[in-house]
C-alpha cells in the first residue's frame, strides 16, 4: 500500500488520500474537521488552539494514565545534559514500548548523506 495522496491530472489532490494516508495520525490532525468525516479520535486529541490563519493547530492528548504521568514528572527519568539543566531530551514512558519496537523511522526520501541500506519508499520506487 502506498502512503500519500491521488492525483488529479498531474497535480497533487490533497483531499484524495490514498487509504494509508487517510488512517494515518498525521492527516487526521492535519486535517481535522476540515473536510467532512476527517477529524482527530475525539477520545483521545481535544483541539485546544488554533491560529489566526490556520497554520497552526495545538491537540491535547486526552486519556493519558497517571502512571504515565507519574513516570514523566519524575526527574530521575529525565536525560538532561548536566545535572539541573533546562536542556533535557525526551524519552517514552515504559508503558509505550511495545509500539515504539514496531514503529517505522522518517527518513528523507532522497538522502544523499546516508550510509547503508536503502529506505523502503526508495525500494518500492525503482
Amino acid at each position: 500500500t502506498r502512503f500519500g495522496f491521488g492525483r488529479s491530472m498531474g497535480q497533487r489532490d490533497y483531499d484524495d488520500p490514498t487509504p494509508m494516508m487517510r488512517r494515518s495520525l498525521v492527516y487526521n490532525l492535519f486535517k481535522h474537521k476540515e473536510l467532512p468525516g476527517v477529524q482527530a479520535h475525539p477520545s483521545l486529541f481535544e483541539e485546544v488552539h488554533i491560529t489566526k490563519r490556520q497554520m497552526m493547530r495545538v491537540f491535547r492528548v486526552l486519556n493519558v494514565s497517571k502512571e504515565s504521568k507519574d513516570w514523566v514528572a519524575d526527574p530521575k527519568n529525565r536525560i538532561c545534559d548536566a545535572p539541573g539543566s533546562w536542556y533535557c531530551v525526551g524519552q517514552y514512558p515504559p508503558a509505550l514500548s511495545g509500539l515504539l519496537a514496531e514503529r517505522r523511522n522518517f527518513t528523507q526520501v532522497e538522502d544523499f548523506n546516508k550510509k547503508g541500506e536503502k529506505s523502503a519508499y526508495t525500494k518500492m520506487i525503482e
